[in-house]
């Protein structure tokens, strides 16, 4: 992705960073907490564990973590990498988590093997290069850590598929407008999802950067899905 393009989509996202949260639940039919529940349930965090929530926003899945564990009395540390001041600044209202860093997911300023979880949520498509970022948390992820994908994606079947496309496309960009929100943001999201890999090919290139146990699971018929590696022992 060019530098013009990054500084686009940073953009975007200061600009509906206020209303993130609202308009997620809002679009998706408050399905988003769904999902998030879903990858929750994947992690497998022991005491002391660090993790890494990469594209973080607002910190959702980050603070659902932290929550769900110290519910537990499980003590886990979060890091959330965001490129968008606005989302950062949101988090730091809301007290997500105790570091937070601006930066993109292929150049991360930290040291190798640091992290037991990295997990990344509806950011996965606005890397620059996703076999960068499956490089980058493979270097970060310690021996046995888990690397967790949740993804806006294509529905296999092709009468979900062209539905979920008629939505996209023309609902979406409506809805968000009648909120006051930044309809070409949204747009943008329709066209990211449709330019976005199969799921075979996704978990290929999760096996191409060394990652194992690589699996994906469709959500909702497929439009939203969850990959899963694990790095070597």
């Amino acid at each position: 992705m060019a530098l013009e393009q990054s500084k686009t989509l940073e953009n975007y996202f200061d600009k509906i960073a206020a209303n993130y949260q609202f308009m997620n639940s809002l679009l998706s039919l408050n399905l988003d907490r769904f999902w998030r529940d879903k990858l929750l349930k994947r992690t497998r965090l022991k005491e002391g564990s660090f993790f890494l929530d990469v594209a973080c926003g607002t910190c959702d899945i980050a603070q659902l973590i932290e929550k769900d564990y110290s519910n537990r009395s499980i003590n886990v540390h979060g890091v959330g990498l965001d490129l968008s001041f606005g989302m950062l600044e949101v988090a730091k209202q809301n007290e997500a988590l105790g570091l937070l860093v601006r930066g993109n997911g292929v150049s991360t300023p930290f040291p190798e093997a640091s992290f037991d979880l990295i997990t990344i949520s509806f950011g996965y498509r606005n890397m620059p290069s996703h076999q960068e970022f499956l490089k980058e948390a493979f270097r970060l992820l310690k021996p046995g850590g888990q690397l967790l994908v949740l993804e806006l994606t294509r529905p296999k079947n092709p009468v979900l598929n062209f539905g979920n496309t008629i939505y996209l496309n023309t609902i979406l960009p409506l809805v968000s407008q009648f909120f006051g929100r930044d309809r070409e943001a949204y747009r943008y999201l329709a066209r990211s999802i449709q330019a976005f890999p199969h799921q075979d090919e996704v978990q290929l290139n999760f096996e191409q950067e060394g990652f194992q146990s690589c699996s994906y699971e469709l959500l909702n018929g497929g439009i939203t899905t969850l990959f899963e590696g694990s790095k070597p022992v």
